[in-house]
């Protein structure tokens, strides 16, 4: 009789719907979960039972904090805007420069590995996913909405993000070669003329004297 009171208190606790105790960052770990599941599978066949397993949690917990599938990958989009504050800044800087400034801003995002790897994920998700694109579409809309952007400056600001989203797209999700080798530094060097360009903040290229003779 002992003997089994004894196995019986070693056995795992058996899991409960809701909140699990000790557990205070449980959303941070749904949403990481959820990014994984999603860049790997894509919006589509994603589930909250899928996210829930690959989390450790109750389906019930998910739905608590997200509401739906919906939910949840809005608040992956909203980790990945919250990430623009650094690219904003530059457009309230100094015009000369700003080209070259915005660039370096915006890849360092994809270079770094915890923004870049929340970069790559969500573009992944959103692949192949017209609902999925809608929401970062809705995303990006409201996020210059809220931002101190003047209206004559959205459309060129986006037709210049537009130009380094194709960039880090290829060099670091498709990693072509030509994109890829190529420093951070030389790529921004490459691509700032354009940039500037798109944002009316192009500088004179200056121009070589000529010897006199």
């Amino acid at each position: 009789m002992a003997a089994r009171k004894k196995k019986r208190s070693l056995a795992q606790p058996r899991r409960v719907p809701g909140r699990r105790p000790g557990r205070a960052n449980s959303r941070g770990v749904i949403v990481d979960a959820a990014r994984a599941r999603f860049a790997r599978d894509g919006y589509e066949a994603t589930t909250i039972r899928g996210v829930a397993s690959d989390a450790g949690v109750d389906p019930s917990l998910v739905m608590q904090f997200f509401g739906s599938k919906e939910g949840l990958f809005v608040s992956m989009i909203e980790q990945t805007t919250a990430m623009s504050d650094s690219v904003f800044a530059v457009l309230a800087g100094p015009r000369s420069g700003m080209g070259r400034r915005l660039t370096m801003a915006y890849l360092k995002l994809w270079e770094d590995p915890v923004s870049g790897d929340k970069l790559r994920s969500l573009f992944r998700a959103a692949a192949g996913s017209p609902r999925a694109s809608r929401m970062f579409q809705g995303s990006i809309e409201k996020t210059l909405m809220r931002s101190d952007l003047p209206a004559a400056m959205r459309l060129p600001f986006l037709l210049a993000v537009s130009h380094l989203l194709g960039t880090a797209i290829g060099r670091y999700i498709f990693e072509l070669p030509v994109l890829a080798n190529p420093s951070l530094n030389e790529l921004v060097s490459l691509i700032s003329p354009a940039i500037d360009g798109y944002l009316g903040t192009t500088s004179p290229v200056p121009t070589r004297r000529t010897r006199s003779r």
